[in-house]
């Protein structure tokens, strides 16, 4: 595997760890909102501008700007009340921007003749529906509401996980021909 591959598989397990332990918050009677949706964009944003660091070189900003609204994101929670509304509003913010970076991604793949863009079509396609099924699902108590924003992310990060594997196995398959 390349060293981008390596970082982004990376920051996609450690996002979907991250994701896994939102999912149990619940059972330990946590259902603080603003707390769980501080340390999901805290992390988002630590790991996304690392892993823009680690791979700068590739002049792939799509870690850059993922890190950028999730920071926007971590402020706004501070500023703004959480209530069930301005917290499906965080939500959809932030979907709505980050699915303009993936569209973005995908532009960047077509415009290399490179096929995985239909893949990142169908990757931003299921990162659409998945994020505005579970935003307008929010109208539940806290620990319900902390479930479906875990289930979200981790969707977004099994998401993220298949770029990179999908690159290698395409890499590692055209190798094994030649």
């Amino acid at each position: 595997m390349k060293k981008k591959e390596i970082v982004d598989f990376i920051s996609s397990l450690s996002l979907m760890i991250l994701a896994c332990v939102v999912l149990l918050l619940p059972t330990f009677n946590i259902d603080n909102i603003k707390l769980v949706l501080t340390i999901i964009f805290g992390f988002y944003t630590l790991i996304k501008l690392s892993s823009f660091i680690l791979i700068i070189k590739e002049r792939d900003y799509e870690s850059l700007f993922t890190g950028a609204i999730s920071l926007v994101g971590l402020i706004a929670i501070y500023y703004i009340e959480l209530s069930t509304k301005n917290l499906a509003l965080i939500l959809m913010i932030w979907l709505g921007i980050s699915s303009l970076i993936k569209l973005k991604k995908a532009d960047f793949y077509h415009d290399r003749d490179n096929k995985m863009w239909i893949l990142r079509l169908f990757i931003l396609f299921v990162f659409l529906t998945t994020g505005l099924i579970f935003s307008l699902n929010l109208m539940y108590e806290n620990s319900v509401q902390i479930l479906i924003i875990g289930c979200f992310f981790l969707i977004n990060s099994l998401l993220d996980a298949v770029d990179p594997l999908v690159t290698y196995l395409m890499r590692s398959s055209s190798n094994a021909s030649n």
